[in-house]
């Protein structure tokens, strides 16, 4: 804690220093340029001017702009991210791979500093929550360089807050969409207790196994039964930017406020087979989803005179999800004569506080100042989810489930507290030779609690349990049957201490980083060098009270590594409008707390815990890359990558129906081919064709070894007989982005865009095998949009959308000497129109 305090407040000691030093100069330092003209655009999210940034970097990064965005009508950044060369999102959990590394692999910052992920068992947040009206750009870097966290194999995704530029202005905009799919449920079914604006939360009750723990139904809700609404997707948002003369000085200020909803429903299959292809389980799903976003942004970017500007960052983002799936068919266990019956209801809400504080100072002619620190509040919690097990008797009557945890009703609370910050110092030796010198810290402090209580009917009045109707549960678990002694509530985890309470379950854990690193600059000739160094000093701490007991009892655990990662990155100008590039690095990736701490999770078809003796992993990268700018805006790329990773971590089945995260072989690599084009493909006067496109070929192979995981876990993992190695889970082979585009300008000044996008995902394993069950793999999917959008003179502006108007299926296959599909959905076409004026 006193490194912690004393890091920090070095920190804001700088900041102090240098923003009395800019005062100061203010006056000294401001000079005016008379007689000159610059042409070109200001936005640095303008398209020409990140090629030309990619251009002159000798670090390799890769970037998408909101003018591209903006064509493609995309609005938030986890589908912006999917349009970069090798990457994907990853169906149903929100999380992106890249490269083919996994969530854990990655990470996510905002303007070079941590956000933290909404979700306990995820790394990065769900970049879906974030809106591209409130960015300038996102930065994908796949390379390292010391001034990154250390912590990422894949990519680190940077996204950078807006910047107001130009002449004073305020817009409104409303859209609205739907979901052709959504249109079949009928009823549309959520449980009951949320509302529409996504600002209402059941209360988590108290510990008493004495009292009726809810005031909210049991039963589902049909949302437009008492209403002539119907799924329709809506939205509307307010921002504007302006900028101050305050004597010498300038304020810049952007604001943006918006809430939007999305409704969606999809009907479809989920199933597991055993080793010979026989059903597990086997079930026809109804899914449910309705979310909404609310989003306020304020940025403040202050200029003090030429050498010294200071930045204010505060996002504030509210985001619901509520999700109800009905589970109809078989199970090997209990339903064999398909008539199981599972309704699950899931509430998650998510409150994002970010807060940052920076300032770029040029002290000297030879010496820039570079600093920020930022603290985060994240709240994330899931109030009162429902489950409820049931079976069809042949009478047509549904009976409730009687053995543990099948009626239950579920809260847990994720609170992430993060205090982190950078400094940097740049100082020019010579006109070709820069020294770069560094701190960054992260101070994370997570609790998370959660409580279940289950609703169990007594032997003696079991039959009282039945219901007709299954989405009357109201009937069965009632404050009038619980007062009459018909049921008790029980818990998964009990107070030892108090047969009549239940205690709730906990994970605590505080991880500290201090890092420093230094990297030196040096161009000579046609070749530009950065050679440079990082050294973390990594301390985890966490402590549990759970329902998952290890071998040893153990409720705490402690971790200390000490990272040293270097780093090369080469660039040689072949031409003035050529590039060469070899970067080579060293990495690690961090187990996170959720895949150590022993806490398990029970969905419906499968439970996860974690597991305190995973490793780190360490990351080996090779990067090679050839760049061509033949024209403004243009460019052309061709990559080649490898990774060698020490220690991979994965999530295996551990037994019946559990899963956990363990090192699964010592080694395991990765390679692959990356190909980028943007090009003009034909030009008129007034208008011109142009295309945007990328590929990624990729091949991984992963050890697996059953001793390894014996000798370094508690658990035991057996993988095929005769397989020792396989592809890295969520590794697809091929991905490919395409865009044509046409942009027109008549003579009135109408500016006219329409962009048609494909995008191809091919196959990758979903989840690995264990005891001859067969991998679990993701089908291809084709995804294709079109957006058409019309700025008029009168700055009015107009948007038509057509999104996944393919409606590919997103199938799973379990390959068990046949192909079983485990998963099948479809996401349905969804169609637009959002309509804009600017003030």
């Amino acid at each position: 804690m006193n490194l912690r305090k004393v890091s920090i407040a070095a920190l804001f000691l700088t900041a102090s220093f240098t923003t009395v030093y800019a005062q100061q100069d203010t006056v000294k330092t401001e000079k005016k340029l008379e007689g000159v003209t610059i042409k070109g655009t200001t936005k640095k999210g303008a398209e020409s001017n990140l090629i030309n940034m990619q251009k002159k970097s000798v670090e390799v990064v890769e970037t998408v702009g909101t003018e591209q965005l903006s064509k493609q009508g995309i609005g938030d950044v986890a589908t912006a991210v999917t349009k970069a060369t090798g990457t994907v999102k990853q169906e149903g959990s929100g999380t992106i791979s890249v490269r083919g590394l996994l969530d854990r692999y990655n990470t996510t910052t905002l303007n070079n500093l941590p956000i933290p992920s909404e979700n306990p068992e995820n790394k990065n947040i769900d970049l879906s929550i974030l809106k591209t009206d409130m960015i300038e750009y996102i930065a994908i870097e796949k390379v390292f360089a010391p001034r990154l966290l250390g912590d990422f194999g894949g990519a680190n995704i940077n996204v950078l807050s807006k910047e107001y530029r130009g002449k004073p202005y305020a817009k409104i905009g409303i859209e609205s969409s739907v979901n052709t799919q959504a249109f079949d449920a009928d009823p549309f079914y959520l449980q009951s207790g949320p509302n529409f604006w996504g600002f209402k939360t059941a209360k988590t009750p108290g510990n008493s196994r004495n009292v009726y723990p809810v005031n909210t139904s049991w039963n589902f809700k049909d949302t437009f039964a008492d209403s002539n609404f119907t799924p329709i997707n809506s939205g509307f948002s307010l921002e504007g930017g302006k900028n101050f003369k305050l004597g010498e000085t300038t304020l810049s200020a952007f604001f943006y406020g918006g809430w939007n909803n999305d409704y969606f429903y999809a009907h479809g299959k989920e199933a597991n087979y055993n080793s010979t292809g026989n059903r597990l389980n086997d079930y026809n799903v109804d899914k449910y989803n309705y979310g909404t976003n609310t989003t306020g942004v304020m940025n403040l970017f202050y200029r003090l005179n030429a050498n010294n500007r200071l930045k204010l960052i505060s996002n504030y983002i509210h985001s619901t999800t509520q999700e109800t799936r009905i589970f109809q068919g078989y199970n090997y266990d209990w339903a064999t004569l398909d008539n199981a019956y599972i309704r699950r209801a899931e509430y998650k809400v998510t409150d994002l506080f970010v807060n940052q504080l920076g300032g770029e100072h040029k002290l000297s002619d030879k010496l820039d100042l570079d600093w920020i620190v930022g603290y985060n509040m994240l709240d994330s919690k899931r109030p009162d989810r429902i489950s409820n097990t049931l079976i069809r008797q042949p009478n047509g009557i549904y009976r409730v489930r009687r053995d543990g945890g099948s009626s239950n009703r579920y809260f847990d609370n994720l609170n992430d507290d993060e205090l982190s910050g950078n400094i940097s110092a740049n100082y020019k030796i010579t006109d070709n030779f820069k020294l770069n010198l560094g701190y960054q810290g992260r101070f994370k402090d997570r609790k998370f609690d959660a409580r279940q209580f289950d609703f169990r009917y007594s032997p003696a009045y079991s039959g009282l349990g039945e219901v007709v109707d299954p989405n009357n549960i109201d009937q069965v678990f009632n404050q009038q049957r619980f007062d009459a002694g018909y049921f008790t509530i029980e818990s998964n985890k009990q107070n030892p201490d108090n047969y009549f309470e239940i205690a709730p379950i906990i994970f605590n854990g505080k991880q500290y980083v201090n890092s420093g690193f230094a990297n030196l600059d040096y161009v000579w000739d046609k070749l530009t060098a950065q050679i440079g160094v990082r050294f973390d000093n990594i301390n985890q701490d966490m402590n549990w009270d759970t329902n998952y007991t290890l071998p040893d009892g153990s409720k705490s655990r402690k971790f200390d590594y000490q990272k040293f990662l270097p780093a090369l990155n080469l660039k040689y100008s072949l031409t003035d409008n050529q590039n060469l590039r070899l970067s080579a690095s060293r990495t690690y990736t961090l187990p996170q707390m959720k895949e150590l701490a022993p806490y398990m999770y029970n969905d419906v078809s499968e439970t996860t815990v974690g597991n305190p003796d995973v490793k780190p992993s360490d990351n080996n990268n090779l990067d090679l890359k050839w760049e061509y700018f033949p024209g403004k805006g243009e460019l052309f790329s061709l990559t080649g990558y490898g990774k060698y990773i020490q220690n991979p971590i994965s999530k295996a089945l551990v037994g019946e129906g559990l899963y956990s995260y363990l090192n699964v072989g010592d080694w395991a690599y990765v390679w692959g081919l990356e190909a980028e084009v943007r090009k003009d493909l034909y030009k008129t006067d007034n208008g011109k064709f142009y295309t945007f496109l990328n590929a990624s070929y990729l091949n991984s192979q992963s050890e697996l070894d059953t001793e390894k995981i014996k000798k370094e876990s508690t658990f035991y993992v057996a993988f095929d007989q005769g397989v020792t190695k396989d592809k890295l889970e969520g590794a697809a082979d091929f991905i490919g982005n395409a865009n044509l585009g046409y942009s027109y300008t008549s003579p009135n000044k109408t500016i006219m865009d329409f962009v048609a996008s494909y995008s191809y995902i091919g196959q990758y394993v979903y989840a690995l095998s264990t005891m001859e069950i067969g991998n679990v793999v993701q089908k291809p999917i084709n995804l294709f949009d079109a957006t058409f959008k019309v700025a008029f003179p009168n700055k009015i502006e107009l948007s038509l959308k057509g999104k996944n108007l393919i409606n590919s299926s997103v199938k799973r296959i379990q390959k068990t000497g046949q192909e079983s599909v485990t998963y099948d959905y479809k996401r349905g076409r969804e169609f637009g129109v959002s309509l804009g004026y600017t003030f």
